[in-house]
């Protein structure tokens, strides 16, 4: 009996480990794995699996909020351009994300802003933003419910998304994407690093109380780091004193030599 218990505790490991393995992959068979990296799929409430909506998270995103111009949607398109429509596309979209960055950050400190390139229906237009907060990703929710943007209801809500290396096309950011801007992966539009680190900047000029929190976030990154590397060496001195100890018990405990023949007829003697 004992035996069939432990047996089947190996098999219900066996399978945890297995589904825990598989879970938001092509492999599941119950979650969508779209909507769980990308927070968005393409059959909507009429997918055959699962949309498992968080219902707290650092990020919301903002269905369709991008108004994408002409030249942008040309661009995404891939059809023919110059440099005059690409320098109107990108003037447009850093104003945006200037805008809506500055906003976004009265609610929380930001880690993160993302506008996707993608066209297909389920995508077009997508924000995504990550708070360093749940609380801040709370109160911008409760916020933005009812606001309007460009003439248009924020369409805003809990995604399962928290990391964007992981959501985005490698292919569109490597080389290129087969499947165009109708890709199901992200495709994140260009933001140069200087815009991003003004905003940056403003925000914490704006909001010097992030900056506290910035600093209590990095003391306990670096007190968890110790205490790791601490934990770690305790556990390397422990070790090592059990090796000493055994070795101790190993020489108390070990049998005496073996006699040579001239000592024994010496004890005899």
């Amino acid at each position: 009996r004992p035996a069939q218990w432990a047996g089947g505790q190996r098999a219900a490991a066996a399978m945890a480990e297995q589904l825990a393995r598989i879970f938001g992959t092509e492999e599941d068979r119950v979650n969508c794995p779209f909507y769980f990296k990308i927070g968005a799929c393409r059959n909507g409430d009429q997918c055959n699996r699962l949309h498992n909506r968080p219902t707290m998270s650092q990020t919301l995103l903002l269905s369709h909020m991008y108004p994408n111009t002409p030249e942008s949607l040309a661009l995404a398109n891939d059809e023919p351009w110059d440099d005059d429509m690409y320098d109107r596309a990108q003037q447009h979209l850093e104003a945006f994300y200037v805008e809506v960055f500055l906003e976004l950050a009265n609610y929380g400190e930001i880690e993160d802003l993302v506008v996707v390139d993608n066209l297909c229906d389920h995508m077009i237009g997508n924000v995504y933003v990550k708070y360093y907060h749940e609380e801040d990703a709370e109160r911008a929710l409760m916020k933005l419910t009812g606001r309007f943007y460009s003439g248009k209801l924020i369409q805003a809500e809990y995604t399962t998304v928290s990391d964007f290396r992981e959501a985005r096309c490698r292919a569109f950011h490597e080389t290129r994407c087969n499947r165009g801007a109708y890709c199901n992966f992200m495709h994140i539009k260009h933001i140069p690093r200087a815009i991003k680190r003004r905003v940056v900047r403003e925000m914490y000029d704006d909001h010097p109380e992030y900056l506290g929190q910035t600093s209590s976030r990095r003391r306990d990154k670096d007190r968890k780091e110790k205490g790791d590397k601490g934990d770690k060496d305790r556990r390397s001195r422990s070790r090592r004193r059990d090796k000493e100890k055994k070795g101790d018990r190993d020489r108390e405990e070990a049998p005496p030599a073996r006699q040579t023949s001239e000592e024994r007829r010496a004890m005899i003697a």
